[in-house]
């Protein structure tokens, strides 16, 4: 059929039943049509397999299946199946199944029409396809959609808050467990598919990758494979609008690896419910939430891949540094009083002298961190670091971990009863201190005051997406 509608004088019935009204789609020798039912008058779809030069006949296994599928379903979101028959005309031998017509857009043509989806809409479109996968995994044997994405997806009725009537479509793609062997074969839609998928591996949590993906590319604006990745994971929050407890829920479920995401349908729709409460939660706290108290010199550095925290020294004019110069002239007394007493002896001096240029250097490298040091706390995608830096020179202590070892959030108090903030990330902790002991380790030269710990601890948490535990 070489346009899209057909004239009443040449309008194609086929099965002597169904007369087509228009062509809705075609592809390698498939053709998707609209069609009358002339029985019952009633709008129906008809999907043509053609036998031809693109013909393979995997693609009628699909097709069986995807009949045979849709003929023991029954749900209102799942069109329903109507008829399937042999074709055997002299320009077209194949196939055909009919399927209930559902008048509603595809989510890809409003998406190209200009429509956009607030947060509250993808969410309901979210718990929508999932309540509809809910019933396709727990059937016996269960039916995995594996090509879920904006085409496949049908919106109507929308209404004030409200996204509408939600549909899944085309089964073309289905698969059942019970049919998993070493020749199944690998479908889906690039930007879609889960990982597994590339090796034909698909399992109910796949539909859960393809469904985050799809809401991935409502709150972005951009297709999934146009996103960055990093380790197979979408860099997608820089782009989202989104509430943080959302943005977690959409990374659960477009995990690269299968059991990192959720166990069921059903789970995922009460971690949906529970980030929704969470984004309510994040709403009030906003408003209360402690800002960065006045005077701080910490700059706090924050977005969707990145928080760093930059400590500064204490400075030249506190009294810790000047501690440090009355122990530095202390010790150049204590050493002149030494070598009075040593008088002549030349190894005895040479001795005090070498013990004498130790300390004052590592006096001199304390002095040096109160005026010129800095402490740098950073949390990437990729992982957790803590760094001491002077004149170029960094340190690490301890050295780096990685993000997804981050484990717990603790404020507690040390052994001198000052308050600190700890980032556990498996046995290594990342520590910010208040105050200032007697001890001369460097952890202790970037003292913070309180209201700066409690405010980096919310701001480390929020970000995290851990609570704080308190001790």
């Amino acid at each position: 059929m070489a346009a899209q509608e057909l004239g009443d004088s040449n309008k194609e019935v086929l099965s002597e039943r169904y007369e087509v009204q228009q062509e809705l789609g075609k592809k390698a020798g498939r053709r998707t049509l609209l069609a009358r039912d002339l029985q019952t008058q009633e709008l129906v779809v008809v999907k043509v397999l053609s036998f031809g030069d693109e013909f393979e006949w995997n693609d009628l296994k699909l097709f069986e299946r995807e009949a045979e599928t849709l003929k023991a379903l029954s749900h209102p979101a799942i069109p329903s199946y109507i008829h399937y028959f042999e074709l055997d005309l002299p320009n077209n031998k194949g196939f055909a199944l009919v399927q209930s017509y559902i008048p509603a857009q595809s989510l890809e043509a409003q998406l190209k029409a200009g429509r956009n989806f607030s947060e509250i809409e993808v969410k309901q479109l979210a718990k929508a396809i999932l309540e509809i996968l809910q019933y396709l995994h727990e059937r016996q044997p269960p039916v995995i959609h594996r090509d879920i994405k904006p085409s496949n997806i049908l919106l109507t009725n929308r209404s004030g808050n409200s996204v509408g009537e939600v549909y899944l479509v085309d089964f073309g793609s289905v698969q059942t467990v019970a049919r998993r062997s070493s020749t199944m074969t690998v479908v889906g839609t690039y930007g879609y598919m889960a990982p597994e998928q590339f090796s034909a591996r698909a399992t109910p949590a796949s539909d859960f990758y393809s469904l985050g993906a799809t809401l991935i590319y409502l709150v972005t604006g951009q297709h999934p494979a146009d996103l960055p990745q990093t380790d197979l994971r979408m860099e997608f929050e820089q782009a989202a609008n989104i509430s943080p407890s959302f943005s977690r829920w959409l990374r659960r479920m477009t995990e690269p690896i299968a059991s990192q995401r959720f166990v069921s349908a059903k789970e995922a729709v009460r971690s949906l419910e529970e980030a929704r409460n969470a984004t309510l939660t994040e709403k009030r706290a906003s408003n209360l939430r402690i800002g960065k108290p006045a005077g701080s010199k910490v700059v706090l550095t924050k977005n969707a891949d990145l928080l760093e925290v930059i400590i500064p020294s204490i400075g030249f004019f506190s009294a810790s540094s000047y501690f440090c110069l009355f122990l530095c002239g202390l010790l150049v007394l204590v050493y002149s009083f030494l070598l009075f007493l040593a008088g002549g002896s030349g190894n005895l001096s040479l001795t005090f002298s070498l013990c004498f240029i130790i300390i004052l250097i590592i006096v001199f490298f304390h002095i040096s961190l109160f005026i010129y040091g800095r402490k740098i706390l950073c949390l990437n995608r990729r992982e957790i670091s803590l760094k001491y830096e002077l004149f170029g020179i960094e340190r690490y202590s301890p050295p780096p971990s990685r993000r997804q070892d981050i484990i717990r959030l603790e404020r507690t108090k040390d052994a001198y009863n000052q308050p600190y903030l700890a980032i556990w990330a498996g046995m290594r902790a990342y520590k910010i201190f208040t105050g200032l002991t007697s001890s001369l380790n460097c952890k202790y030269l970037f003292p913070l005051s309180t209201p700066e710990l409690d405010w980096l601890a919310e701001e480390i948490s929020d970000w995290l997406g851990l609570p704080i535990t308190r001790e």
